[in-house]
């Protein structure tokens, strides 16, 4: 036994066996010793002490398989009785074990191209913190332990930048993760967090965190005039010939809102004055920013509201203006009341005072460090994705303004109805943030059941993967395309229960997916 490591391994748990013929640099086929046969399981950590080279590795159980010489299925003799098989049953266990790298003998792990020697001696990993000592790794995120060895895993906080997804069915905890990687987040780096809560039940109630965050409704937020006109072209089902009518009414009423008070609950007459008329060959000069600037500034004190019956005889006023027939206007004002009505102006509309840039100013500069967006509320998919799709793009022009990192992390809850190739108007944004967000501190972690419903793009640039058992088996197809040596684990997926995910990726200190108990949070 070479002992000038300062360490014994057997110190970390008992032996298991010995490394065989046909060891590679990193999958090594071991004998497990028959009184540990039913101790091993797969994605147990192991220590292989290589005495004849003076080397020791760490690594990882996989794929172990029993045998039988004795009732071997494709040489068993015609007179075997089944029932008096455990007499004469010898068991075998054969197991492979992945090398995570080789330890080195002042600490750290390091890659290494050497192949441990057959009779090497292999030992079970019991005592995750002493291993942790040993190996003196960085400190960083703790979501949970290694699920057989209570190894703490420490995540690497600069993998943030480059973006994070957990992907599991539903049931698997995905969003106790999340909660345990926030909190860590919040407590050991200077970045805040904003999370879109798509359902409302997992982050939206104070009483679950240990730091409490600031509750925001999706219907409290202001929607830009673009997604509120988009919103209507979708609820009216208009063809793409009248979209621009759509556009240019509803821009019409906000300067006559804004101007002449008829969004502010001083009736319709200022939709019917020709000072505020805007001649169709002169809409090219509209200042469009500063009629913005403005709606967002009456909105936020409470001076502008949406009305349904200002915005119908507004809307007849504005379709004459752009020499619309009769029979035109009158199609658009019944697909308004049939399809939108007037709870959707006067309730879902109206009640809006939060401006979106406000809050990203006080997220970025320290004020709202923990934020929480409840969209459960908020019954219009195309409203939820815009809130998205405006926070990002609110969050890159001040990036802009800066000329710095942020250090903001945007979680995205059930990210499939957000990052998918159909989400507009959110998708571009997310896959803005995913493709350049790391030079700027701009962080995603991304939570869906679906991992094909998330756009190629933004796959592309996800680089620190969790995951368990998935919704359906068509995924594992394309994980297997996605994350790095997921093939390995492919039989234990299912097996596992909730609060078990594997992490792959930059974060993972050893490059290999490792199988984690996720901690316990409110």
């Amino acid at each position: 036994m070479n002992t000038s490591w300062g360490w014994d391994p057997r110190s970390l748990g008992p032996t298991i066996g010995v490394v065989t013929s046909g060891a590679r640099a990193s999958l090594v086929p071991v004998r497990i010793s028959r009184d540990m046969i039913e101790v091993v399981r797969d994605e147990m950590l192991v220590v292989i002490d290589d005495y004849f080279e003076g080397r020791r590795y760490l690594g990882c159980v996989r794929s172990s398989t029993k045998l039988d010489i004795a009732i071997d299925g494709y040489a068993l003799p015609t007179t075997f009785d089944p029932e008096r098989s455990s007499q004469y049953a010898a068991p075998m266990m054969n197991a492979l074990v992945e090398i995570l790298g080789e330890i080195g003998r002042n600490g750290g792990l390091e890659t290494s191209f050497a192949i441990p020697r057959p009779g090497s001696v292999v030992y079970l990993v019991n005592r995750g913190d002493l291993l942790a000592r040993i190996l003196g790794m960085p400190r960083g995120l703790v979501v949970g332990r290694h699920k057989f060895s209570g190894l703490e895993l420490h995540l690497d906080p600069r993998a943030l930048n480059f973006h994070v997804a957990v992907i599991g069915a539903t049931g698997t905890g995905k969003s106790r993760l999340v909660k345990a990687l926030v909190e860590e987040v919040l407590e050991k780096t200077n970045y805040s967090v904003v999370i879109f809560d798509h359902t409302g039940v997992d982050y939206a109630d104070p009483s679950r965190w240990r730091i409490v965050p600031e509750i925001v409704s999706g219907t409290e937020i202001v929607l830009h005039p673009v997604h509120v006109a988009q919103l209507l072209i979708e609820k009216t089902g208009v063809s793409s010939y009248f979209e621009e009518h759509i556009y240019y009414s509803v821009l019409r009423y906000i300067i006559d809102a804004t101007r002449n008070g008829a969004g502010n609950g001083e009736g319709v007459n200022g939709f019917t004055s020709r000072a505020s008329q805007i001649e169709p060959d002169r809409l090219a000069s509209v200042d469009v920013e500063k009629i913005i600037e403005e709606y967002y500034d009456r909105s936020r004190n409470g001076e502008f509201s949406w009305s349904y019956e200002a915005f119908l005889k507004g809307l007849e006023n504005y379709l004459e203006e752009l020499h619309c027939r009769p029979t035109t206007i009158l199609k658009m004002k019944m697909l308004m009341s049939v399809y939108v009505g007037r709870a959707f102006f006067d309730q879902y509309l109206a009640r809006r005072r939060i401006v979106v840039r406000d809050l990203v100013r006080d997220v970025v500069e320290g004020r709202k460090r923990f934020v929480v967006v409840d969209l459960s509320s908020d019954v219009e998919a195309v409203s939820k994705r815009s809130i998205v799709a405006t926070f990002l793009h609110e969050l890159w022009n001040y990036v802009i303004e800066l000329r710095r990192p942020v250090n903001v992390l945007v979680v995205v809850d059930e990210a499939h109805n957000y990052a998918c190739q159909r989400c507009s108007p959110c998708i571009e944004e997310i896959e803005r943030t995913a493709r350049e967000g790391r030079k700027w501190g701009l962080g995603l972690v991304l939570a869906s059941q679906r991992i094909r419903d998330l756009s190629t793009d933004v796959r592309g640039n996800i680089n620190t993967v969790f995951f368990s058992r998935l919704q359906v088996s068509s995924d594992f197809q394309e994980l297997r395309g996605w994350v790095e040596g997921v093939q390995s684990v492919e039989n234990v997926l299912p097996l596992l229960t909730t609060r078990e995910f594997f992490v792959a990726g930059l974060a993972n200190p050893f490059r290999k997916p490792m199988l984690l108990k996720v901690r316990e949070v409110a």
